[in-house]
């Protein structure tokens, strides 16, 4: 749907200023997970220029091909994440190797969007980069902001943290420190797709998370539109989260297997909302500060530093919080509602 572009909202970081850091999860694939975080990126990167020379970087968390990021690139890197992964012990050869091992895609005005992918030689010990902050923070200090391309298994990680295990990659990053943390969940409009975040958004709010800094894109990138059962579950959804922006079907976007993200497209009135409202939820305070700082305190490093971080991305695991929160179900909806098993006639 077109229209008059909404009024802006929020803080979007400048020089000198934490960076933006948006993870894009979401609780199973194929709903447009990807082709949303390009279209963040992309009208991110188009509000204003950092005094600091910043860039807007994609970050993908895919391993190598399962990622569409190498193809839509519009400048391949000689060498990506998995060479990166290998520098992170060496502030001082990362600064030299980031810019070589980093991708980018035309933005139309001379100034490219990062995109940092796996390509190049294959590293064999690199399996692709996890999303959480102990592989992409030593990229941070050259960012303005960062859009965390994740994977399908935040759900997982979410019910995990709730049982009492490793804390979720999104609830590391809202207890980074130095950043400004907004978590984009995408979704379709399928019943299935939102019970899902609905369970999802139940195990973060046990957890603690500060549920005004999530915002839940429902995608309608098939075309397929709204069932009865989904708009009941999204109403359920819209008073745990800090926004839902629904994204209505329109071909325009995703075309010859790539995403699209002309001015005239960005200034769609639904992708306005998402960008305001990913950047509104950024700036909201955390609802529980001390949780959050003795979180980040136990899962990171006092000096956030390249030198300072551990060498290898896979083996960095953040420890269980001490007063873990103990397991609950996740409310009961429909989905759960046991059917009765169908009697098919036996053949003749």
């Amino acid at each position: 749907m077109m229209g008059n572009r909404p009024a802006v909202v929020g803080h979007f970081p400048r020089g000198g200023e934490d960076p933006l850091v948006v993870p894009v999860v979401s609780a199973s694939g194929g709903v447009g997970r990807s082709t949303v975080a390009a279209i963040l990126a992309a009208a991110l990167h188009h509000r204003g220029e950092d005094a600091w020379g910043r860039a807007v970087a994609v970050c993908d968390a895919s391993p190598r091909s399962a990622s569409p990021w190498p193809d839509w690139a519009d400048h391949t890197a000689e060498r990506g994440t998995g060479w990166l992964a290998t520098c992170t012990s060496d502030s001082e050869l990362f600064a030299r190797e980031v810019r070589r091992s980093t991708s980018a895609l035309d933005a139309g005005d001379g100034r490219p969007i990062w995109v940092l992918t796996d390509t190049g030689p294959l590293q064999l010990p690199f399996s692709g980069a996890h999303p959480g902050p102990q592989f992409w923070a030593p990229v941070l200090r050259y960012l303005r902001a960062a859009v965390i391309d994740a994977d399908p298994r935040e759900a997982f990680r979410l019910a995990r943290q709730r049982a009492g295990g490793q804390p979720s990659a999104t609830a590391a990053w809202l207890a980074y420190p130095v950043a400004k943390t907004a978590v984009l969940w995408v979704t379709d409009p399928s019943p299935a797709a939102l019970a899902r975040t609905l369970d999802a958004m139940t195990a973060a709010e046990q957890c603690g998370l500060p549920m005004g800094q999530f915002v839940v894109a429902i995608n309608d990138h098939r075309g397929h539109g709204w069932r009865p059962r989904s708009r009941s579950r999204r109403t359920l959804l819209a008073d745990r989260v800090g926004a839902i922006v629904e994204i209505g079907h329109d071909a325009a976007l995703r075309r010859d297997g790539r995403p699209r993200y002309s001015p005239r497209q960005l200034s769609r009135r639904d992708l306005t909302g998402l960008v305001n409202a990913v950047i509104a939820a950024a700036g909201r305070p955390a609802a529980h500060p001390a949780d959050l700082a003795a979180a980040a305190t136990a899962a990171f490093p006092p000096a956030p530093t390249a030198a300072a971080l551990p060498p290898a991305p896979r083996t960095a695991a953040y420890p269980a919080p001490a007063h873990a929160p103990a397991p609950a179900f996740a409310e009961r909806t429909p989905r759960h509602v046991a059917v009765p098993a169908r009697a098919f006639p036996a053949s003749r």
